[in-house]
């Protein structure tokens, strides 16, 4: 079982608040060279990262500079779960969980999986956090476009190819968010 832990848009720079949605205060990943501030919802989140120390980032090898200068598709996914079939190695956070990253092409989407078993991920409970001023509770849907689909099925995700990139967030109260 596979489900959506957060999405992520890899942005130039520090991003300014979406309307209607908080920011969190976010965290600087030490030993991978980025910052994030957050949109957080009760069972997942959008990441907002950018690159703040770049020769940290370089030895990652996460290639997370190139998704922020665009050059590589901008966006994306983190599940839990049990990894499907494909091509991915293991990348230990510093100071944090070991994640198994997809080996994509530069026209995917990033996608990592958070391994748990279906036991434990039927046993997580989810955070408590204020409303958001729009009254957005979750993400419903999520919509990518100008990609290349990374290959296993990913949960509550639809992928094209057609159009520029972006990600269209259909939220459960609000406008949609659509960040380009």
């Amino acid at each position: 079982m596979l489900e959506l832990d957060h999405l992520i848009a890899f942005l130039p720079g520090p991003p300014d608040p979406p309307e209607g949605l908080l920011l969190d205060d976010g965290t600087r990943h030490v030993g991978q060279g980025t910052r994030n501030r957050r949109i957080v919802f009760s069972r997942h989140y959008v990441e907002l990262l950018w690159i703040d120390e770049p020769e940290v980032e370089r030895a990652s090898g996460l290639g997370f500079a190139a998704r922020c200068a665009r050059t590589a598709y901008p966006f994306g996914i983190v599940l839990r779960g049990t990894v499907p079939e494909g091509r991915f190695r293991r990348y230990t956070v510093p100071n944090g969980p070991t994640l198994a990253v997809h080996e994509g092409e530069p026209d995917m989407p990033f996608l990592a999986v958070a391994e748990l078993s279906d036991a434990t991920l039927a046993g997580l409970s989810h955070r408590p956090v204020p409303p958001h001023p729009g009254g957005a509770s979750g993400i419903v849907a999520t919509r990518m476009t100008g990609v290349v689909a990374p290959g296993p099925r990913l949960p509550g995700i639809s992928l094209s190819p057609d159009g520029a990139p972006s990600m269209r967030l259909l939220l459960d109260s609000g406008p949609p968010l659509v960040l380009t």
